[in-house]
């Protein structure tokens, strides 16, 4: 198994631009940042197919692949559940947590990160077996939980959540349980830190923020990303899937937030981003349109019933998404 670490020269490099970076983002401050949506109601465990489990319920969803050396948690939730989900992961196998993936900084895919990663020995049953669990990320979600600051200062991430080992490569592979994971980096998404993680021998894909089924596409500019970037991560995503009979099943996908979904639905999500970013083009750069004038014509239109939820408007989609298309 290869594992990829960054050096200490890298590490300082990379910290040093990421401060440079939020310095230079400091104009856009004003633009909207998606507020994810909250869970409500009990924890759920259901299996999906092969070695891998989703667990709802915990703030984003929570992925489990679980076999004979023991359990990947693909994040971890939001904080405030993680003891229902170490009650939950227990009720899908005693064996040792050895890794967890993390796909993004956002709060809802690693408040839990401290707390499970705390287990002696990553079991969820008391025995004290084996080592540190590993936190894997693209390396930009280890230098933005670094980094990250509230209003008066304070750490938004205590250093005991932050990532052990954070990759640089467009795509990491390890064998883990006999089944290849892949972990792809999709660049300027949600964020500049994504990762969707393909389980080939479960043909099951966590997608982290990039896909819901219950959102306009999740972006957060202050953190690197854009429509653009989505619909590329979407293409790739596409890419890797197969569909089953009659497009039905075939490679299941786990959302950052909603049900579990297959290709037919990626598509109609990567469909609609496309039509929603032509719609937009053309208002910024043939029509010359002010946001005022692009909120008023509802580019939308067609999904705004099924996504616009408060904490992510259309207006405020929209708004996130207007300095993207007048740059040049």
């Amino acid at each position: 198994m290869k594992l990829h670490t960054i050096s200490g020269l890298k590490l300082f490099q990379a910290a040093i631009l990421s401060m440079l970076f939020g310095l230079l983002s400091l104009p856009l401050l004003a633009q909207p940042v998606p507020q994810e949506p909250r869970s409500e109601g009990a924890i759920e465990v259901l299996h999906v197919q092969g070695n891998v489990w989703l667990i709802a319920g915990a703030g984003g969803n929570i992925a489990v692949q679980a076999g004979e050396q023991g359990i990947i948690l693909v994040d971890t939730g939001a904080q405030e559940y993680s003891e229902e989900v170490i009650a939950a992961i227990a009720s899908i196998s005693d064996r040792p947590i050895r890794y967890i993936i993390n796909t993004s900084m956002a709060e809802q895919h690693v408040g839990g990160n401290a707390q499970i990663a705390s287990l002696p020995g990553g079991s969820t049953s008391g025995a004290t077996r084996g080592a540190r669990i590993a936190v894997i990320a693209q390396e930009n979600v280890l230098f933005g939980m670094s980094v990250a600051r509230g209003p008066d200062g304070e750490q938004v991430y205590p250093q005991e959540s932050w990532p052990t080992e954070g990759y640089f490569e467009p795509h990491r592979s390890q064998v883990f349980n006999d089944e290849a994971i892949d972990i792809y980096h999709m660049p300027n998404a949600y964020s500049n830190g994504d990762s969707v993680v393909y389980f080939r021998g479960s043909n099951v894909m966590v997608s982290g923020d990039i896909f819901t089924t219950t959102n306009l596409p999740l972006i957060n500019p202050l953190m690197g990303g854009s429509l653009q970037g989505t619909i590329a991560a979407l293409d790739h995503m596409l890419e890797i899937t197969v569909a089953g009979d009659f497009a039905e099943g075939g490679t299941y996908i786990i959302p950052g937030h909603g049900y579990i979904a297959d290709e037919a639905e990626l598509v109609e999500y990567r469909d609609m981003a496309y039509i929603i970013r032509d719609r937009i083009q053309h208002l910024v750069r043939e029509e010359e349109a002010s946001l005022e004038e692009v909120i008023a014509a509802r580019p939308v239109l067609g999904w705004e019933s099924r996504y616009s939820n408060p904490g992510w408007t259309v207006d405020m989609f929209i708004e996130a998404l207007y300095e993207e298309f007048t740059a040049q």
